[in-house]
């Protein structure tokens, strides 16, 4: 048997997807585990629906007198689109020399290992793209789409993305009647209180030497203020004392178009919303083409419930010799609505 055909009876395009199934999304990949997590639809559309419902309090009536007619006060908006496709391809590296190796009477261990390394990169690739745009959705309220050009607006209220009147690296700055003012909109707004923060270490920093702090802290009584900065359960202790949030520190960088890139700008200061998250916001995966072949025959690999996902897949070329493995995926991190959290920006860039 020539060494090209020992190799592909090794590669199996559905082991290599159930050995990428099995891979767990990075654990300081905070924003696609807990905070917009990974869900699965069946489908290839993203279909968002937002209500809004009124009721009146109910009219007391005197004994005898007709009840009070009521109205019905609803507002509905439904968004649905395409889920992107998104993906890479890979060639097998040293294929000169396993080709060699397997036709001289050596097994084919070498290969099966640069295969499954290389659906390690594939899964991993596509995560940090979903963690990038589940990022730039948090950050700014639209998610960019650089292969195809184009991005997806989730219509973010303004009023939802403050800026701070006065940068809280400012000696003037009110961090603390900010985010109160801010907590107090959305509340006021009917939306839930928020269970945590996310921001990162340097926005979190400005507030142990802020002056609204210490005097939160420390009294009105300047002689109390010995002029240190407080330390982060000092600053906690102020936090509590108003009902703020936990603060959660995100300073996730990924390797993008060859160098590392936060994933939320060190500027941000985003609040939220404490429901489920299938009721704000998650990251959708959808079914590709390539899922189709798992999913067929006497014995899938891949249950039709199972088909979303990631999927990878193996390409043959014969002149010059190569195989290829490509991970594909459908998906995108999809805000169902809009004007229950808060993207305030408070330092500069």
């Amino acid at each position: 048997m020539e060494a090209l055909e020992l190799l592909l009876q090794d590669t199996n395009a559905a082991d290599l997807t159930v050995f990428a199934r099995q891979m767990y999304t990075p654990a300081n990949y905070r924003l696609t585990r807990e905070v917009l997590p990974e869900t699965q639809i069946q489908g290839v559309k993203f279909r968002t629906t937002s209500a809004k419902r009124r009721v009146n309090a109910a009219k007391f009536r005197a004994y005898d007198a007709p009840t009070a007619m009521a109205k019905r006060q609803a507002e509905r908006v439904v968004n649905e689109g395409m889920l992107p496709a998104l993906g890479q391809t890979l060639a097998v590296s040293e294929m000169d020399q396993i080709l060699l190796d397997v036709g001289h009477g050596s097994d084919t261990d070498r290969y099966i290992e640069l295969l499954y390394s290389d659906v390690e990169r594939h899964v991993e690739s596509i995560q940090t793209a979903q963690e990038l745009a589940a990022g730039q959705l948090l950050a700014t309220g639209e998610v960019e789409l650089p292969g195809l050009g184009l991005d997806v607006n989730w219509n973010v209220p303004s009023e939802n993305m403050p800026t701070a009147a006065v940068l809280w690296d400012q000696p003037t700055a009110t961090p603390l009647s900010d985010e109160r003012a801010w907590i107090d909109y959305l509340i006021d707004s009917g939306a839930p209180a928020p269970r945590e923060v996310l921001t990162s270490r340097r926005a979190r920093s400005m507030l142990a030497s802020n002056a609204e702090y210490q005097m939160a802290y420390y009294g009105q009584n300047a002689a109390n203020n010995p002029g240190t900065t407080l330390s982060p359960l000092e600053v906690d202790a102020v936090r509590a004392r108003f009902g703020l949030p936990p603060i959660v520190i995100y300073d996730v960088q990924v390797w993008n178009d060859d160098v590392y890139q936060r994933v939320l700008p060190d500027n941000k200061w985003i609040l939220i919303p404490d429901v489920p998250a299938s009721e704000w916001a998650q990251t959708q995966y959808g079914v590709t083409r390539e899922a189709a072949q798992f999913t067929s025959g006497t014995n899938p690999a891949l249950t039709r419930q199972e088909a979303p996902g990631i999927v990878v897949v193996t390409h043959v070329d014969d002149n010059p010799v190569q195989i290829y493995t490509r991970g594909a995926a459908i998906g995108m991190p999809v805000l169902y609505v809009p004007d229950i959290h808060i993207s305030a920006t408070v330092l500069g860039a």
